[in-house]
């Protein structure tokens, strides 16, 4: 479990404005900090869990399924732009995404889950025809500072099973869904996302073994300001880094990487 140091003061100013009915005090106005937000992974109990129905070409009637991410490959990537440096952590909770703005140089995380879908870990499978008629993710946010909303990019990405590394910060992505927000009321709670024309995507010819992905922030919204509208994005482009350059893993994964063998039977 990660500890992060934690000390974030907004104060807001409570207007009254007279009228013939009375006093009348607005609610103070949702502000978007630079925010940084945690899943809990720690447990079968609060891991990401992705939901998906679907039909197959052969088969009458839907079937639903549950698979677990994998501990192992989720991970954030956090760019320091004054070292422009890359710290790569996976196998550790919470997984973050978003700004620190405890640390001085103000590193910017982003958060990558996996789910595998041909039953490496012992979930179910998709079968790589399946129709997908519904999807989601649900995480379990268990941190979130130094904002009450936090609006978010979700890609989907690829790279290697159990393999992130600091290119993947910056990988262009086979697909995204609109910007959406997290809130500082969703601390505690699992939320649901829908994620249904991301994982249709991953069923395109060739379907992909690991539906994965990546949480980011709008950076186009400026800290301690209202949330811009979805039409108003931006994503941070750092530089790649060079192989190892700038990369400082902090632990290994929790389990051993797939053998040779094991990753070329992958298929679906």
């Amino acid at each position: 479990m990660r500890n992060i140091g934690i000390l974030a003061i907004v104060g807001v100013l409570a207007l009254s404005f007279a009228g013939c009915g009375g006093d009348y005090n607005p609610p103070p106005p949702i502000v978007t900090g630079p925010g940084l937000v945690g899943f809990d992974d720690t447990s079968s109990d609060t891991s990401p869990l992705l939901t998906v129905t679907y039909t197959l070409p052969t088969t009458p009637g839907t079937v639903t399924v549950q698979i677990l991410s994998d501990l192992a490959s989720d991970g954030d990537i956090a760019f320091d732009p004054v070292q422009s440096s890359f710290t790569v952590t996976t196998g550790l909770s919470p997984v973050l995404f978003g700004i620190d703005s405890f640390n001085f140089n103000l590193p910017e995380f982003r958060a990558f889950l996996t789910f595998p879908l041909d039953g490496v870990t012992g979930q179910p499978v998709v079968p790589g025809d399946a129709f997908i008629l519904s999807a989601s993710v649900a995480v379990f946010v268990n941190l979130f500072d130094f904002a009450s909303t936090v609006p978010t990019f979700l890609d989907l990405v690829q790279y290697p099973f159990r393999g992130l590394a600091a290119i993947d910060f910056d990988a262009v992505p086979l697909a995204t869904r609109p910007v959406f927000d997290f809130f500082a009321s969703d601390l505690g709670f699992f939320v649901p996302i829908d994620v249904t024309t991301l994982m249709q995507a991953a069923q395109f010819p060739p379907a992909l073994v690991d539906f994965q992905l990546r949480f980011s922030r709008d950076m186009s919204v400026p800290p301690l300001a209202p949330s811009s509208s979805p039409a108003e994005v931006g994503r941070t482009v750092a530089n790649r880094p060079r192989a190892m350059e700038g990369i400082a893993p902090r632990q290994p994964a929790t389990a051993k990487p797939l053998s040779p063998a094991e990753m070329a039977a992958r298929r679906r």
